[in-house]
């Protein structure tokens, strides 16, 4: 287990990475923004409406993913070595995902490939961080002590399974819309409590 330091310079790097993958979100659309008198944002929004789209998707996936990395290791003191290998997956699933971004808004979120490269990436992300979860539940000496108990365990495993089952439709005319799916994880959630109580 690695303590201070070693801890620190985990999550600053972990922060910078998502930060620089957030960063090349932007790249494909800068070009679109090139000095052209004739050219309008209204035109640039209706010709490349899908690339804006894949961006403004992306990003959010990317911040989202963040809040979970967040919400595991706020409250760490430490680290064990399968917690810093469980983090390397996610950073590069976080990483990686401009690149199916781009495959996504270049060929007008028709390409059967792209859509399920693109859920893959957030599935390997999503499963990731559930890993981190479950790993520091098992290890309690490296939580802060003040820290109340929560079931983030089981959330990350409802949301992990609905990820694998978006991860199936996006084979199919679905696509992207398969992620929609993760719609139901509060209500699952919920209906879990019920059933607990």
């Amino acid at each position: 287990m690695e303590y201070e330091r070693g801890f620190d310079r985990l999550v600053n790097f972990s922060d910078a990475v998502v930060a620089i993958a957030a960063t090349l979100l932007i790249l494909p659309l800068v070009e679109l923004a090139e000095p052209d008198e004739s050219a309008q944002f209204v035109d640039i929004l209706r010709d490349h409406g899908v690339e804006l789209f894949a961006f403004a998707l992306s990003f959010l996936v990317i911040f989202s993913q963040w809040l979970s990395h967040h919400r595991v290791f706020r409250n760490l003191v430490g680290y064990t070595r399968s917690l810093m290998w469980v983090n390397f997956v996610w950073l590069l699933s976080i990483v990686f995902l401009p690149f199916p971004t781009k495959l996504i808004a270049e060929k007008s979120g028709y390409d059967a490939s792209a859509s399920p490269l693109y859920v893959a990436t957030i599935a390997v992300s999503v499963i990731a961080m559930f890993v981190a979860d479950v790993i520091v539940s098992r290890h309690p000496n490296i939580v802060a002590t003040d820290t109340p108990t929560s079931g983030s365990t089981r959330n990350g495993a409802i949301t992990s399974a609905l990820m694998l089952v978006a991860l199936g439709l996006s084979f199919t005319p679905l696509g992207l819309w398969s992620l929609l799916i993760l719609l139901l994880t509060a209500p699952i959630n919920r209906l879990e409590n019920r059933v607990a109580k």
